[in-house]
């Protein structure tokens, strides 16, 4: 069994490119490393937001595609429409005989008949001449929302390379920084503990909220999404993402009974129901650690990945978090205090 309860969880996390510790790393006092690791972090957060811009413009495409798509479906139908009705027009100009219909309004009886017959011929006439407009109206409109469709399924393989790009970035970017993660959370937990033995402490870690432990034991990076959009707006998120190198151990947030779950959306899941009555979702690992029963907090219980419908994107954790195992409630803001 592996427990990983840190001093200050994630915020030691995200160590960036470029920065080293001094010489005498363990001899450098706690605050001077907590700034440390405040300047790792706003690096890496750069490289995040990066691929959040990337994420929601492809999100964007994808919402006016989809609208695109359903208009240009609407047109056919009307386009289809108007085509049949002319068709009908066409047939009935084609076999009409003139001479026929010269007869029906010279054989009227009164002036007001004769009026009367006129009038029908030009009505349907006119109605010719509308069904033709209609359908060159309509075969524009078509024309011209096909070309937008067209357009936008490019500008979305654009936004889809570049979303790839972006996350390359970032998993590079935490990956290759997560031994650095793990000598500064070390040296950190050290100073700490040697200036709280000699009673004068540079640093104080924050307490986090009922002694939650943040659920991701390594380099990670995480926004407030909570709310916004997926699947082309199709649906909100109810969830924070945090992302994190495949691999990197994902821990009870707080002592309680889990239950591990493969399938659906998820991939694969765990619900942690703690034991002051906080549930927590663990969506998208890569691995169980535990499959069922108590776990202590800060035990690892998986890994992060990108299984279910996270399949091919960036690896990380959807988290979520249900009092009283009820509706979900932003963790955002509870992730910032176990930090």
């Amino acid at each position: 069994m592996i427990t990983y309860i840190t001093v200050a969880t994630a915020v030691f996390a995200l160590v960036a490119a470029g920065l080293t510790l001094a010489p005498e790393a363990s001899a450098a006092t706690a605050a001077e490393l907590a700034k440390q690791v405040d300047a790792l972090k706003s690096d890496v957060a750069e490289v995040g937001k990066e691929y959040d811009a990337a994420y929601w413009q492809l999100n964007e495409t994808e919402v006016r595609l989809e609208g695109l798509n359903n208009s240009l479906v609407e047109t056919e139908a009307k386009l289809e429409v108007a085509e049949l009705a002319f068709a009908d027009r066409a047939y009935a100009m084609y076999t009409r005989n003139d001479d026929d219909l010269l007869s029906f309004i010279l054989g009227s009886t009164s002036f007001s008949e004769f009026a009367t017959r006129v009038e029908l011929f030009e009505r349907l006439t006119r109605s010719d001449a509308e069904a033709i407009a209609d359908v060159k109206e309509l075969r524009a409109a078509y024309e011209a929302e096909a070309a937008a469709v067209e357009r936008e399924v490019a500008q979305q393989e654009a936004d889809v390379a570049a979303l790839q790009d972006k996350k390359a970035a970032l998993d590079r970017r935490l990956a290759s920084k997560q031994s650095e993660y793990e000598r500064l959370k070390a040296q950190l937990a050290a100073a700490v503990a040697r200036e709280a033995a000699s009673g004068r402490r540079t640093y104080v870690p924050p307490v986090s909220p009922n002694g939650m432990v943040f659920p991701v034991a390594g380099g990670n990076y995480y926004s407030d999404t909570w709310g916004a959009s997926r699947s082309g707006g199709r649906r909100r998120h109810k969830g924070t993402d945090i992302m994190a190198p495949r691999g990197t151990p994902v821990v009870a947030t707080l002592s309680g009974s889990v239950r591990a779950k493969t399938g659906g959306l998820g991939g694969k899941t765990i619900w942690l129901t703690a034991d002051n009555g906080l549930s927590f979702y663990y969506a998208h690992l890569d691995s169980f650690s535990v499959t069922g029963g108590r776990v202590s907090a800060g035990q690892q219980i998986g890994t992060v990945g990108n299984t279910g419908h996270a399949s091919g994107g960036a690896h990380h954790l959807h988290y979520e978090i249900h009092p009283g195992g009820g509706a979900a409630v932003n963790p955002y803001p509870y992730l910032r205090q176990m930090q």
